[in-house]
C-alpha cells in the first residue's frame, strides 16, 4: 500500500537530515539547518558535496541502515555517490522488509539507539493522520528523520494522501507567499514563535502542528490573533512514541485511542495484540482517566529548540575549561521570548574574569557542545578564595 511505503524522494529527504545528525553527534561537526536540509539526491556524499571522510562514510551508512532496521547494507562508497543512490538501495531494502526504526536521543551521545516496530510507527501515524483530515497540503518546517518528525510529515501525510512541501530553506515572505487555504504547517514552539513575529500573513482555514517541547499560552494567543485556524499540539518522545493530543493550550492533554494508563505508567495496545508498558519521560498530572497536564522531566532534561538538553551535563563540560574553578547551568524563561541557558561560573582562585575569558570559554563550548547546549549568557562570579 503507498500510504505505508517512502518513495526515494522521502528517503532521500530523511538520509539529508540523518547524516547531519550523525556528523553533529559522532564528529562534531555541525552543519547549519539552511545547509543540510538543501541537500537532496543529487548532493554528493565526498568531494563537490557534503565531503564526507572515510570514516564519517562509514559511520553515515551504518546509521543509515540501523536507521530503517537492518544491522548491515552495503551501500555504495564510490566516488560520486550520491544521497540519492543510498536512497535507492535503501528503499529497496525497505519494500522488501521493513520491520523497525532506529532513533537517537536529541543529544546524548553516549546512548544506545531506541528501536520502534515498524506497525507502532504506522499505528503512531494513523493515530495522528485521523487530526489531519481535510487537508490539502503539508508544509514541514522541522527535520524528518527524528521519530515525531517522521510521524508528522512522512507518515501521516501518507496516510492522508497529501503532499509534502519541505520549507525549511524559506524566508517568512516565500512561506507567506506559499501558504494556501487548507494547509498544515508542521513546526516546533520555537519555530513558531519564529513565525509568529515575522509571517506578513497567514490565511484562513490553516492548521498548525506542534511538538518537541511544551507549546505556551502565550504563543498559542498569538497566533491565533494573526490567523492561524486551529492548533494541535502532540505530546511524546522518541522513548515512547507519539501518546496524546491537545487542540488547546489551556486544556489537557488527552491518550491517543491505542494507550492506557495503569497507575503512573502507560500501557500501549499494539497492532499485534500484545501490550507495551512505559513510563513517559515527563511527571503526569492525571486530571482523568485519559487526560493529563504535564510536569518536569524524569532525567532532568530541559528543551531548547525542541531539543532535549541536560544542564548538569553541560556545566560538567564547562567547568574543565581552563580557569573554572566551578559552573552551574540554567534554564532562563521570559514571556515573550526564546527559552536560553544561562552559565554562572566561578572562575578559578587568583583570576578575573575578562573578555578574552569569556571568548575562550565560549570557543571550549563550541568545540564540545551542540548548538541547542551552549549557553547564551555566561555570568562570571569571583572565586571565594581571590
Amino acid at each position: 500500500m503507498k500510504s505505508f511505503t517512502f518513495s526515494e524522494e522521502q528517503i532521500s529527504k530523511i538520509l539529508a537530515s540523518l547524516i547531519a545528525d550523525e556528523l553533529a553527534r559522532r564528529h562534531k561537526r555541525y552543519t547549519e539547518t539552511l545547509v543540510h536540509s538543501g541537500w537532496g539526491a543529487e548532493t554528493k556524499l565526498g568531494k563537490g558535496g557534503i565531503a564526507l571522510t572515510p570514516e564519517q562514510l562509514e559511520g553515515c551508512a551504518a546509521r543509515a541502515t540501523e536507521y530503517f532496521g537492518r544491522d548491515h547494507a552495503d551501500l555504495p562508497a564510490e566516488p560520486g555517490t550520491t544521497i540519492g543512490d543510498w536512497a535507492r538501495e535503501l528503499s529497496k531494502l525497505a519494500r522488501d522488509e521493513l520491520i523497525s526504526f532506529s532513533f537517537y536521543p536529541s543529544t546524548q551521545t553516549n546512548e544506545a539507539a531506541t528501536r520502534h516496530a515498524a506497525d507502532d510507527m504506522f499505528q503512531d501515524g494513523a493515530a495522528v493522520a485521523s487530526l489531519l483530515s481535510g487537508r490539502r497540503r503539508t508544509i514541514s518546517m522541522v527535520p524528518p528523520h527524528t521519530l515525531l518528525g517522521l510521524i508528522g510529515v512522512v507518515i501521516a501525510p501518507n496516510i492522508q494522501r497529501i503532499p509534502v512541501i519541505d520549507a525549511r530553506t524559506k524566508t517568512p515572505d516565500e512561506l507567506s507567499e506559499m501558504l494556501r487555504f487548507g494547509d498544515l504547517v508542521v513546526a516546533t514552539p520555537t519555530l513558531w514563535r519564529y513565525l509568529a513575529d515575522t509571517l506578513p500573513e497567514i490565511p484562513g482555514n490553516v492548521l498548525a502542528l506542534s511538538f518537541g517541547e511544551a507549546l505556551t499560552m502565550d504563543l498559542a494567543q498569538k497566533l491565533r490573533q494573526r490567523g492561524l485556524g486551529a492548533l494541535r499540539e502532540l505530546y511524546g518522545s522518541t522513548e515512547t512514541g507519539v501518546i496524546a493530543w491537545r487542540d488547546s493550550q489551556s486544556e489537557p492533554f488527552i491518550l491517543f485511542d491505542h494507550w492506557d494508563r495503569e497507575g503512573d505508567a502507560l500501557i500501549r495496545q499494539r497492532p499485534d495484540g500484545r501490550t507495551l508498558t512505559t513510563v513517559p519521560m515527563d511527571e503526569i498530572e492525571w486530571e482523568g482517566k485519559r487526560s493529563f497536564r504535564l510536569g518536569p522531566r524524569r532525567d532532568g532534561a530541559v528543551q531548547i529548540g525542541a531539543v532535549n538538553v541536560y544542564p548538569a551535563h553541560i556545566a560538567e563540560i564547562i567547568a574543565e575549561s581552563p580557569g573554572v574553578e566551578k559552573c552551574e547551568v540554567r534554564l532562563s524563561r521570559r514571556p515573550g521570548f526564546l527559552d536560553r541557558l544561562i552559565a554562572d561560573i566561578v572562575v578559578a582562585p587568583g583570576l578575573e574574569p575578562d573578555q578574552d575569558m569569556a571568548w575562550a570559554i565560549d570557543e571550549w563550548c563550541r568545540e564540545r557542545l551542540r548548538p541547542a547546549e551552549r549557553p547564551r549568557i555566561y555570568h562570571f562570579i569571583p572565586s571565594a578564595d581571590t
